[in-house]
C-alpha cells in the first residue's frame, strides 16, 4: 500500500514540473530542451564554442513582464554582464555572443530571472580557451631551413581550439628569454577546428639569425584585435656535417701535412665557408686553417709546422660560417694521432764482444729522419754519456739496428732518440742492461785449428789479436826465437815464436802481405838464381844465410836495365834474395813508383819479397839474425793462420803510407781526399784497413 502512494506522489511532481531533455547540437553545441507545461520556464538553452554563443528560449511568460540574464564568471562569481530584456510575448528567444561578453574569455554561469524570482538552474557556458589541452608540434632536421607547425587540440574529435568567430592564429618565434623580440613566422591562418598547420615555414626568414634553442608560440587574434597567447613549443637550430674525418698518407707525410675533410656541411642560413679549429689534448686551440670547398668537400692539409709540432693526439672541430655572418661549431668532432710510438728497444749481447741494439714499432709522424743510440753508463748513481751510434734501417722488417763493442763492464742505459725531420730531436724508448766478465767473451791464451794446424792464439774481449809484438814483448836487441814462413802463391809471410809449452813454432805473432818474383812457376832452390832470374826460390834459409849480419837501413840495388834504386830496411836471404820495402828511385821518401806499390799482394819482383815500410821496419827490429826463413810454394786458398792482410792502394802520391817518416798531417789529407785508401799514423795505429 505504501509503495503505491509513493509511485502516485512521484507521477503528480512529475506532471506539475516538467521534463527536461539534454542533447548536442553541431561540433562545440550543446542543447537543452524542456517540455514546458503552463509556467514561465527555460524551454530551451544552446552553447555553441565554435560561435562563441549561447541561446535561449524562456516560455510562459507574461506580457510586460522584465527578463533579466546574469553572465558571472563561475570561479569567482563576478558579474561579467546582465542583460535585460521586456517581455511582449509569452515566449523570448535570445542570444549572447563572446563580442557581449568582451571577449572575456572563461567559464560562466548564467541565471535567468523573470521579475527579479530565478527561473529555472543556473546554466554553465564554456567560452575559455583550452590551452592545457591544446599543442604546439614542430617538425623538421635541426639544420633544415624549412619547418613544419601543427597547432593541436588534445580532447580529441570535437574538440575546438578557442571559441569565437573569425579567430586568427599565427606563429611567432625568438630566441632567448625575452618574448618582445618574437617574430611572426610565416601567414596568418583562420583558427578554426581541432588543429592549424603551416606546412613549411622558412625559419631562416626572421631577422635574427641565431643557433641553438628557440622558442615559438601560437597567437590567437580575436576579432576584436586581442593578441593572446595560446601554446609554446621549443625547436632547435644547429648544423649538421655528414662526416668529419682526418688523414695521414705516405705522401702527406712526406710534406710534413696531414689532412681533414669535411663533408655534407648544412645549416638553415646556408653555408658561406668552413674553417677547422685544432686543439691540444688540454683543449687550448693550436691553430684555426681554412677549408677549400671541391663540390660538397671542405678539405685543409694542415702542415705540422701549424700546430707547432705538437706531437699529440689532436682534436679538430668544424666552424661553419653561413651566409647571415653568424657561426656555428659543427657537432662532430674528429682527431688527427700525431702522438710518438717510442717502439720496443731490445738489447743483445754477441759472443763477438759486441751488443746490438734494436730499436721495432717505433713512429714518429713525418717519419724519423735519424734514429740514434745513446749509451750512458751508471757511475755513483750518475748516468754518464759513453757513446752516440747512428741506427741502421730496415724498412722491411721497420725497425733500426746498431752494433756496438762491448768495451767495460758495469751498468748502462741505452736511449733511442729520433731526429725529426723539422730536426727535433725525440726521445723513444730506454732500455738497462749489465755487462759483466763473461760477457767479454776469450780472454787470453787460446789454441786453435785453422786448415788442421793447431796455433796459439790470444784473444782480448773475444777479439783476436793479430799481431802480438807487444803481447809477447819482443824486443829489438835480438833474443827472439822466431820463424819466418813464406807462401809465395799468397803471398803472405807469417811470424811465429816458438811455444815453450808444445816445443813447437805455433804462436803467430802477425802476418804480412808482399810481393814476391814475378815468376811463380820455377820451384827450384837458391843454387838457380842468377842475375836475369826473378823467381822467389823455394826451400829453407835463414836471416842472413851467409852468417854475416846483413841488414841495411837503405841498400842500393841494381837493376836489370842497369839503373839504381834504394831499397830501405833490408834483410838478406839468400843470394841476392831480400826481404826489404819497395825501392825508390831516389834517396828519399817521396821517389816511389805508384805503380810498384799497387802490385803488393801478387808477383813482381826480380825475385825479393817486397814489403811496405812498417812491415819491412818490424821485421828489420825484431827478426835477429839467423832466424829461419822458410820460403813454400804454398796456396792462395791457405794464406796462413791470420789469412791475408788488406793493403793499401794509393792514387797520385810518392810515397808508403806506412811510412813512419811521412807526417800524419799529409797522410790524413791524402785520405780524406781519397789519394790513399788507409794509412798508418807515426804511433802504428790503422786507419782505413
Amino acid at each position: 500500500m505504501k509503495k503505491k502512494l509513493l509511485l502516485m506522489f512521484s507521477l503528480v511532481l512529475l506532471m506539475s514540473f516538467g521534463c527536461f531533455v539534454k542533447s548536442a547540437g553541431a561540433e562545440g553545441e550543446t542543447t537543452e530542451t524542456v517540455v514546458p507545461e503552463t509556467e514561465k520556464n527555460i524551454s530551451e538553452f544552446t552553447v555553441s564554442r565554435p560561435e562563441g554563443r549561447f541561446a535561449f528560449t524562456l516560455s510562459g511568460l507574461t506580457a510586460g513582464s522584465k527578463i533579466t540574464v546574469e553572465t558571472a564568471d563561475k570561479t569567482s562569481g563576478e558579474k561579467k554582464l546582465t542583460k535585460e530584456y521586456d517581455v511582449q510575448e509569452e515566449t523570448l528567444t535570445e542570444a549572447i555572443t563572446l563580442e557581449d561578453l568582451e571577449y572575456a574569455y572563461g567559464v560562466y554561469s548564467v541565471t535567468f530571472k523573470v521579475d527579479g524570482e530565478e527561473v529555472g538552474e543556473k546554466k554553465e557556458v564554456d567560452f575559455s580557451i583550452h590551452t592545457k589541452k591544446m599543442d604546439l608540434s614542430i617538425a623538421g632536421e635541426e639544420y633544415a631551413a624549412k619547418r613544419a607547425f601543427s597547432l593541436n587540440s588534445t580532447e580529441g574529435t570535437g574538440g575546438v581550439l578557442a571559441p569565437g568567430t573569425e579567430n586568427k592564429v599565427s606563429i611567432y618565434v625568438w630566441k632567448g628569454k625575452t618574448e618582445k623580440d618574437a617574430e611572426q613566422l610565416g601567414a596568418e591562418k583562420d583558427l578554426g577546428g581541432s588543429r592549424v598547420q603551416w606546412e613549411k615555414l622558412n625559419i631562416a626568414s626572421v631577422k635574427t639569425a641565431a643557433y641553438g634553442t628557440w622558442n615559438a608560440k601560437a597567437v590567437l587574434t580575436n576579432s576584436r584585435g586581442d593578441k593572446i597567447k595560446l601554446v609554446s613549443a621549443t625547436y632547435q637550430v644547429a648544423s649538421k656535417v655528414t662526416s668529419l674525418i682526418t688523414k695521414k698518407t705516405a705522401a702527406l707525410e712526406k710534406n710534413l701535412e696531414f689532412c681533414i675533410q669535411l663533408k655534407g656541411a648544412k645549416t638553415p642560413y646556408g653555408v658561406n665557408k668552413v674553417a677547422f679549429n685544432i686543439y691540444k689534448s688540454n683543449n687550448k686551440k693550436l691553430a684555426t686553417v681554412a677549408a677549400v670547398k671541391t663540390g660538397s668537400l671542405y678539405r685543409a692539409d694542415v702542415r705540422f709546422e701549424t700546430v707547432k709540432y705538437k706531437l699529440e693526439k689532436l682534436t679538430v672541430k668544424a666552424v661553419i660560417f653561413d651566409n647571415k655572418g653568424k657561426k656555428e661549431t659543427a657537432s662532430k668532432k674528429a682527431s688527427v694521432d700525431l702522438s710518438v710510438k717510442p717502439g720496443k728497444l731490445k738489447v743483445k749481447k754477441n759472443k763477438d764482444v759486441t751488443c746490438d741494439y734494436t730499436l721495432t714499432g717505433a713512429y714518429v709522424p713525418g717519419n724519423i729522419a735519424k734514429l740514434q743510440f745513446v749509451v750512458y753508463a751508471q757511475e755513483d748513481g750518475d748516468l754518464v754519456k759513453k757513446k752516440t751510434y747512428i741506427g741502421s734501417e730496415s724498412a722491411a722488417e721497420k725497425k733500426y739496428f746498431a752494433n756496438a763493442a762491448i768495451e767495460e763492464k758495469g751498468t748502462f742505459t741505452v736511449y733511442a732518440y729520433a731526429v725529426t725531420a723539422w730536426g727535433k730531436k725525440v726521445q723513444l724508448a730506454t732500455k738497462e742492461y749489465k755487462i759483466t766478465k763473461k760477457d767479454f767473451g776469450k780472454q787470453g791464451w787460446y789454441y786453435e785449428k785453422v786448415n788442421g794446424q793447431t796455433y796459439k792464439f790470444y784473444y782480448k774481449d773475444n777479439v783476436k789479436i793479430t799481431d802480438l809484438t807487444s803481447i809477447l814483448g819482443l824486443s829489438k836487441n835480438g833474443g827472439n826465437k822466431m820463424y819466418i814462413e813464406v807462401n809465395r802463391a799468397a803471398c803472405v809471410v807469417t811470424f811465429y815464436l816458438y811455444d815453450n809449452e808444445t816445443k813447437k813454432y805455433d804462436i803467430p805473432i802477425k802476418s804480412a802481405t808482399v810481393s814476391v818474383g814475378r815468376d811463380t812457376r820455377t820451384v827450384a832452390g837458391a843454387g838457380a838464381l842468377n842475375i836475369q832470374s826473378s823467381f822467389t826460390p823455394i826451400g829453407t834459409y835463414s836471416i842472413c844465410s851467409n852468417g854475416a849480419a846483413v841488414k841495411y837501413s837503405l841498400k842500393p840495388m841494381h837493376e836489370p836495365d842497369g839503373s839504381t834504386v834504394y831499397a830501405r830496411w833490408c834483410s838478406h836471404i839468400v843470394g841476392n834474395v831480400y826481404f826489404h820495402a819497395i825501392a825508390v828511385g831516389a834517396q828519399s821518401h817521396y821517389a816511389m813508383r805508384p805503380y810498384s806499390y799497387n802490385r803488393l799482394g801478387g808477383p813482381a819482383s826480380a825475385g825479393c819479397i817486397r814489403m811496405t815500410v812498417a812491415d819491412a821496419k818490424w821485421l828489420y827490429d825484431y827478426a835477429p839474425t839467423g832466424t829461419t826463413v822458410k820460403i813454400v810454394t804454398g796456396s792462395s786458398s791457405k794464406p796462413g793462420p791470420y789469412g791475408k792482410p788488406a793493403v793499401i792502394k794509393i792514387n797520385g802520391v810518392n810515397y808508403d803510407p806506412t811510412d813512419p817518416e811521412v807526417p800524419d798531417s799529409r797522410k790524413k789529407a791524402d785520405y780524406n781526399a781519397k789519394r790513399i785508401t788507409g794509412y798508418m799514423t807515426k804511433d802504428g795505429v790503422k786507419v782505413g784497413y
